[in-house]
Formats: structure tokens, C-alpha cells, sequence
């Protein structure tokens, strides 16, 4: 073990270590507090900032994830995303340093992992930020946030739910950004230039953290990777869940929850999820319209202008939902898959589209799916589904920006070719692109990673590196990266060949427009 590198943070000194990589040294903190222990009377409460340490505090191991279940509908489900370790007192951060001295301060990447607002942690092996950070020169941070009822249990409409806050878990994620905005200079990093970036549910988060005011002053830029942007609950719904909480735990009250042992609770939420699953969908705990911190959902709040200061990337993969395919979709013959497309399309906006439009929507994402050249039924209603969850809502959000704020789009189009190669451009494949985790946990294998994608995801950490710097991720290794304007939709496509094009999505957006209420339900659907 090397010798420890001792930082003095205004919270109290820190001794971490080193890390050796490919393109150098790092110095890693791991398991710093920034957050209360969220136990006992605190459960279901908004976390404080951590108190101050006498001493030099160790700093070489991980804390533990939050609390979860280790097994589940998307445990496994790719790889590198294990949970070892969980403990309700999860509120830890870590950070990595290039060892090498700065001639000045350094960008700070902030990630926030996904897991459909139930799962996930800092701790996962492929969110190691060592390789990123010492290839890039920039100081990577990673944190816990409270997830499932722990995170995003609103409790409003059931007794005691006054002495509860709503969106917990969102609450962690400002609380750790403040942590940096606070400490991070002593690391090396640019208070002045925080970029928050993350994946799936980790995405909606920053979407929905881009909502709250003055998150400006926070973070300059946000990477939003498959953006669940309006998973956002209705205080309706909410209150479903709350009370079948509630009845599942056979208490009557806030503190008959708070007595419970964190992992009989893990227990209930999986027992609800299944029970509430046919009305509300695989997704039952996430973000909560609550009037005082989210009041709106990312979708409204942003074409409303908030965080027009923040310098906004965001994109999705070509084939999201081909990771969660339905096999009952492939005995659909034309008219059952149309049938599906309305059922889907009456859920997602509220009113019947009516079959002529369900039929050219299912038309339209039949006849040309990439890498597929039968598609299956069940290919082709993931492609509605891609389109209906996360690409059209981004390019919403991205045409919705106004003409001064900083808005750039992507679509990674790089398809597996190993053990996961039915899958193409499926929902997480950029992960171990962004990381350099292709060694980790089989992710090399699962995508059939050659020099061609080992270049790509070069380009796109240089990429994503660019923007932490200045607001702009173009880069020598990708070129030029126009900002998108609702004039030519420019989208850097990124694959083998990444370049920009304008549009790339014009006839599936054709039919989707006009579709939209943002004041719909929206869907639950696996992220």
C-alpha cells in the first residue's frame, strides 16, 4: 500500500492514495462524508451536511451503497454494475486527482449513477473515475444517493407525512454538489467549473436538478446520457404508493416506518413494485412534483428557461429499449403490433391517437432498423419505445432551449459485436466508452470491444473532457460539434465514423409531433 496523500479539507483532513492507470497516477478519497447518517427519526428527511472531523480520517475504502435490493428485474442485467456492500448510512463521496501538479485549476466531472431511482451506487466498478481522470486531467467525483423509498417515498398524503420531505434522494445529489462547490479547490478542481454528468436515472436526476433555481451557481454544464426527463410523479400517484407502502408494513403512521429495519423495507418495496406493477409500471420511486423543489417537470421547467446559464449535452443510444425486449412482441402480426403502438401511445399521452396513427407509427419503425435486417416485433417495439421514452422527450428539451443557452446532442450508434450483440446501440453501451471500462467485469466481451471502439470512446471521454473545460465538447478527435438549434437539429452521431448531421431523426420526429401533452402522466417504464 502506498503511503497516504494527506488533503486538509475545512471539514477535516483527509489521507488517500494512490492509484496507478495506463496514463498515469492518480490520487484517490474514498468514503468522505458529506451528508448526516439519514437513520432513524432522519429516515424519510432531507440530509444535513456532514459534521466536521477532528484528525486525519482515513479515506482509502469505498462507503457503501445505499440500500437496495441486490437482485431484481435489472439486477445483471449489464455488466459491472454489482452492489456489494449497503448501509442506510451511505451519504459518501469520492474523488479523484491527477498525482502530476496543475499549472491552475483543473475541470471537475461529477458523476450520477442510474439504476431506475432503486438501485446503483459510487462504489460500482465501472464507475471507476481513475482512468478518465488521469487521461483526461480533470478531477472526477463520484457520490451515494439515498434510492427506492429511502430516495423518493413521498409521504405527504399519509399520517405523519408532514414530518417527512419529499425527494430525498434529489436532496443528496445538491447536497453533494454543494460539498464541492465548497471543498473541491483543495483537490485541485475549479469551483467555476463543475460539470455534472450521468446515465439513465442518474440523467433524470440532473434534468431534474436543472430545474431548481440557482443550480447555475453549482455546476456549469451537465452531460444528460439517456435521459429519463419526465419521470416525474404525479403527487396523485405518489400517494398511491405511499398508502400501499403503508398497508404492505402493516403500520399506520410515518414513525411505523421509521421503526422498521432498513432491509424490511428493501423487502416491502419490492413486494409493492410487484403489486403496483400492472397499474403504474416497473417504476414506482422517482422524483415528485412537490411544489417547493420540484415544481415542475424537466420538460416545462426548461422551456420555461431555467438553467439557460448551464451549458446543456445530451443524447441517447440508438437501440435504448433492445435491452429490456418483450418476446411477446414476436408473434405480433402488423395489426397486433399497430394494437399495441395505440394501447401504448392512449397510456403515454392520455388520449387515443386513433389507429391511423399508430399504424404509421409502427410502419415508420419497421422498415429500417440498423444492424436488424428482419427485424423481430419485439425489435421493432423497442424502437417505438426508444423513441417515445428518451429520444423525442431530449430532442424536445433540446428544441425547447432558448437560442442563448448552450445546447449540443448526440446519438451513439456504435452497436455491440460480442455476447450482447442482438442488442445494437442498447440503453448503458456508452458506459464502459466513458469510463475505459471495457477490463471491467466482462464489460469488453458483452460489447465485443475492438481498436475501432476503443478510439470512440477516446474521442468521446476527450469529448466530454472538452465540455467540462469550456462549455463545448468539440475536440480534435472529433471535430467540430455544432450546437444544436431547432433549425437544423444538429446531432453528432457517434460510431466508428462519428460526425454530425443534421436532423438524423426527421421522420420518426414527423410522427411523433403533436403528440405530446406536457401535462400527461407520464409512463413508468424500466431506466
Amino acid at each position: 500500500m502506498a503511503e497516504p496523500i494527506v488533503v486538509r479539507t475545512r471539514a477535516g483532513a483527509l489521507a488517500g492514495t494512490t492509484v496507478e492507470t495506463p496514463s498515469g497516477t492518480v490520487e484517490r478519497f474514498a468514503g468522505v462524508p458529506f451528508g448526516t447518517a439519514p437513520v432513524g427519526a432522519e429516515r424519510f428527511r432531507a440530509a444535513r451536511p456532514a459534521s466536521a472531523w477532528a484528525g486525519v480520517r482515513p479515506a482509502i475504502e469505498f462507503g457503501p451503497s445505499p440500500c437496495q435490493a441486490t437482485s431484481g428485474p435489472f439486477a445483471g442485467s449489464v455488466p459491472g454494475m454489482a452492489v456489494h456492500r449497503v448501509d442506510e448510512d451511505c451519504l459518501t463521496l469520492n474523488i479523484w486527482r491527477p498525482a502530476r501538479p496543475a499549472d491552475e485549476p483543473m475541470p471537475v466531472m461529477v458523476w450520477i449513477y442510474g439504476g431506475a431511482f432503486v438501485a446503483g451506487g459510487a462504489a460500482a466498478p465501472t464507475y471507476d473515475g481513475a482512468r478518465l481522470c488521469a487521461e483526461q486531467g480533470v478531477v472526477v467525483v463520484t457520490f451515494n444517493y439515498r434510492v427506492g423509498m429511502f430516495g423518493f417515498l413521498d409521504l405527504r398524503a399519509v399520517r405523519g407525512g408532514v414530518d417527512t420531505d419529499t425527494n430525498c434522494g434529489l436532496h443528496d445529489q445538491l447536497l453533494a454538489l454543494q460539498w464541492v462547490h465548497e471543498h473541491i479547490a483543495v483537490f485541485g478542481g475549479e469551483p467555476a467549473r463543475v460539470t455534472v454528468f450521468g446515465e439513465s436515472a442518474g440523467a433524470g436526476s440532473i434534468m431534474h436538478l436543472l430545474t431548481v433555481p440557482g443550480i447555475g451557481a453549482l455546476v456549469r454544464g451537465a452531460v444528460a446520457q439517456s435521459p429519463g426527463i419526465d419521470f416525474t410523479q404525479t403527487p396523485s400517484l405518489s400517494a398511491v404508493v405511499a398508502r400501499a407502502v403503508l398497508a404492505r408494513a402493516g403500520v399506520s403512521d410515518v414513525d411505523g416506518l421509521r421503526a422498521l429495519p432498513a432491509a424490511r423495507l428493501v423487502e416491502i418495496q419490492e413486494a409493492v413494485a410487484g403489486e403496483l406493477l400492472f397499474d403504474l409500471g416497473t417504476m414506482i420511486f422517482h422524483p415528485v412534483v412537490d411544489d417547493s423543489f420540484v415544481t415542475a417537470t424537466p420538460s416545462v421547467a426548461l422551456a420555461g428557461g431555467a438553467a439557460d446559464n448551464v451549458a446543456l449535452l445530451l443524447g441517447s443510444t440508438a437501440d435504448e429499449m433492445r435491452l429490456f425486449p418483450d418476446p411477446r412482441a414476436d408473434d405480433l402480426d402488423e395489426d397486433g403490433l399497430t394494437a399495441w403502438v395505440r394501447g401504448y401511445l392512449t397510456h403515454r399521452m392520455g388520449r387515443d391517437p386513433g389507429e391511423a396513427v399508430a399504424a404509421g407509427l409502427a410502419g415508420a419503425h419497421g422498415t429500417a432498423l440498423r444492424g436488424t435486417a428482419r427485424p423481430r416485433g419485439s425489435d421493432r417495439w423497442a424502437a417505438i419505445q426508444t423513441e417515445g421514452i428518451i429520444r423525442q422527450p431530449v430532442l424536445r428539451v433540446a428544441d425547447s432551449r432558448p437560442a442563448a443557452a448552450a445546447t449540443f446532442v448526440y446519438e451513439f450508434d456504435w452497436s455491440a459485436r460480442g455476447t450482447g450483440g442482438d442488442l445494437g446501440a442498447f440503453h448503458a453501451i456508452e458506459l464502459p466508452f466513458v469510463f475505459d471500462a471495457f477490463d471491467v467485469d466482462g464489460w469488453g466481451a458483452f460489447v465485443g470491444i475492438d481498436d475501432a471502439g476503443r478510439a470512440l470512446g477516446r474521442a468521446m471521454r476527450t469529448a466530454w473532457a472538452a465540455f467540462a473545460a469550456t462549455g463545448d465538447p468539440s475536440a480534435e478527435s472529433l471535430g467540430g460539434w455544432p450546437r444544436y438549434e431547432p433549425g437544423q437539429r444538429w446531432t453528432m452521431v457517434l460510431d466508428e465514423d462519428s460526425h454530425p448531421v443534421a436532423d438524423p431523426r426527421a421522420v420518426e420526429r414527423g410522427w411523433w409531433e403533436g403528440l405530446w401533452d406536457p401535462a400527461c402522466r407520464p409512463a413508468s417504464v424500466p431506466l
